[in-house]
């Protein structure tokens, strides 16, 4: 089955009004880490941006599990619910 890298283009709640979405940026195989551009929202209103960067250590060897794209979604949430408040 073909592999594609999520992407979090529907903003996702981290807590209130903060939200967030996630687009991939790049994967370091040697490391096992792989790195998306967050943006956080307050409302509608942009207010941050960085680059998470993720461990896949957990994945195991396949990759295109509904579980892989859930664990994905619930560390790149805990990076941004750990973004500084505005």
């Amino acid at each position: 089955m073909e592999f594609s890298w999520p992407e979090f283009a529907t903003n996702e709640t981290v807590d209130g009004e903060r939200s967030w979405t996630a687009v991939f940026d790049s994967y370091d195989q040697y490391r096992e880490f792989c790195y998306y551009l967050v943006k956080i929202f307050d409302g509608d209103r942009q207010v941050g941006e960085f680059t998470a960067k993720v461990g896949t250590e957990f994945a195991g060897d396949d990759w295109t599990t509904p579980a892989f794209e859930s664990e994905l979604r619930e560390r790149i949430a805990r990076a941004a619910a750990a973004y500084p408040e505005p």
